[in-house]
């Protein structure tokens, strides 16, 4: 297991195909899924109208014909060698980019040069096989600049915690504990932090590895979901978005956003049109990618009983969510969602959806659904960063973080 829940596998890439195919149809499957143009290609944003009584809009970049990148080369451009990097984030007004590591530092790089903001490992960090201590996630409030940190402790449990920054270092008298999941066994722990621009926080989290999978269909845990809450501003804790879908409690969690999920691992927000699209890492035979569409809220991917389009398991309700697509174990071992590119530096990709796996390859998904890209393959990818110019960079646990590139 390790971070993200897979094997590490072929960490070359070397095992997977050009792009994965839409797993097998057997008989207890759903639907054959199919890769289409996603509705949000069509959605416009408003712009409330000034002086003028008049309304623009601005429609978002639609998926492109995946021919346009097909043959387009890619290089990674690394601009930091870390151990270990989960997760990286960016702070209103300040030109460092921060980096999680499992072991326990959180580093500040400026120019290719680290520094450490603050060091947890005497809390986090103690190898055991099959577990995922260590810092999984960081991100920062927009709001008043807090740094954020998803981590496994010692106990195997996670908890959310968050500082004041002085001078790019965490102050620790700072420190507050801002939620808290009694975790069952030892892995599956998501982990993925990411702040929306009004401040609420979207914080991933796996169903615990017990109860086969079942934890993540019981919502009166905070298990195999991804939860929704706004952190306090001035004290620990956090309170509920009043346009969550349990928001009431009575009989839910009212942090849960959406469920179904075993180990959503990486997801990502893409703020021109709303959509959130997770990667959510299956166990021993497909990988999937879902989305939930922007104005959706509270649905549900389906595991326990299925994994990608496979049903595992009878009962499912109907309104089960399938995902966009899905690949079998053959041609990856854990999906690691990116980002629907947004930059400037690859205009051949905007509106893409970009993705990978721990094996190595990279993937766009485009009009006419998902291809390989020509890039050098990620060793043990652990996931992706955005940019605040919408930028995308790679993780690889064994060298750093990599900006993606045209190549030269």
């Amino acid at each position: 297991n390790g971070v993200g829940g897979g094997n590490e596998g072929d960490a070359g890439g070397g095992t997977v195909s050009d792009a994965p195919a839409s797993s097998p149809a057997p008989v207890n499957t759903r639907p054959a899924t199919v890769v289409k143009t996603p509705d949000s290609a069509t959605r416009e944003t408003t712009v409330p109208p000034t002086a003028a009584p008049t309304t623009t809009t601005i429609p978002p970049d639609p998926p492109p014909p995946n021919e346009q990148f097909a043959a387009v080369e890619l290089d990674l451009e690394f601009v930091a060698e870390v151990d270990k990097p989960t997760a990286v984030a960016w702070r209103d007004g300040d030109p460092a980019m921060y980096i999680s590591t499992q072991p326990g530092p959180v580093l500040r790089v400026v120019g290719g040069e680290a520094s450490t903001v603050i060091d947890l490992t005497a809390e986090t960090f103690e190898d055991l096989p099959g577990s995922e201590r260590g810092i999984l996630g960081i991100a920062f409030d927009p709001r008043d600049g807090r740094m954020f940190i998803n981590m496994t402790d010692l106990d195997n449990d996670t908890r959310v915690l968050s500082f004041e920054l002085d001078g790019g270092v965490a102050v620790p008298d700072s420190r507050r504990d801002v939620l808290f999941i009694e975790q069952p066994g030892v892995g599956h722990n998501g982990g993925r932090l990411l702040f929306d621009a009004a401040g609420n926080l979207y914080i991933g989290s796996g169903d615990g590895g017990a109860s086969n999978g079942r934890d993540a269909q019981d919502t009166t845990k905070l298990l195999g979901a991804i939860l929704r809450v706004v952190p306090n501003l001035d004290g620990p804790g956090y309170t509920i978005p009043d346009d969550n879908p349990f928001a009431d409690g009575v009989a839910d969690r009212p942090e849960i956003w959406a469920r179904g999920f075993r180990n959503p691992w990486t997801f990502s927000l893409d703020d021109d049109t709303g959509d959130l699209w997770i990667g959510d890492v299956g166990n021993s035979e497909f990988e999937e990618v879902s989305v939930m569409r922007g104005g959706e809220r509270g649905r549900n991917f389906g595991w326990y009983w299925y994994e990608g389009n496979n049903r595992r398991h009878s009962g499912a309700p109907e309104d089960v969510v399938p995902p966009v697509y899905d690949y079998p174990h053959s041609q990856g071992v854990a999906v690691m969602a990116g980002h629907v590119y947004r930059g400037r530096a690859i205009p051949e990709l905007r509106g893409a959806f970009l993705f990978g796996d721990l094996t190595g390859p990279i993937w766009a998904i485009g009009e006419q659904g998902v291809t390989r890209l020509d890039a050098p393959p990620v060793r043990t990818m652990t996931g992706w960063a955005e940019d605040p110019d919408g930028e995308v960079y790679v993780l690889s646990l064994r060298d750093g973080v990599a900006r993606l590139i045209h190549a030269s």
